[in-house]
């Protein structure tokens, strides 16, 4: 049996009520898992989540979450799965949209 992934996630504090107030997740996933699957787990785990992606439906000034990896995972590539290796940390930061006058396609 393949050695799952300890992954921990820092959720920076303006994100961390779609996380039930939580800075920290420490989350257990496949050793073959990716990014992809480390945000599909989010978003079952998190529903909330889900309102925090980036998108042109999203509230014009409200945030957005980004995923940035820790400095190991940008350095090592790790069997093609986008940088996932047990002990690393992704961090969730929260950005804000443009206000609607500002958004690209719109004249303002």
């Amino acid at each position: 049996m393949a050695q799952a992934l300890d992954i921990t996630v820092v959720v920076a504090p303006p994100l961390q009520g779609a996380f039930d107030g939580r800075s920290l997740v420490t989350l257990g996933l496949p050793s073959t898992a990716d990014v992809g699957e480390l945000m599909e787990t989010l978003f079952r785990l998190y529903p909330r989540t889900r309102s925090l992606l980036a998108g042109d439906r999203g509230t014009p000034g409200g945030k957005y979450m980004q995923l940035v990896l820790d400095a190991p995972s940008l350095h090592v590539p790790v069997q093609g799965r986008a940088g996932l290796a047990a002990g690393h940390k992704v961090f969730l930061f929260a950005l804000s949209r443009p206000p609607a006058s500002n958004r690209a396609g719109q004249e303002g």
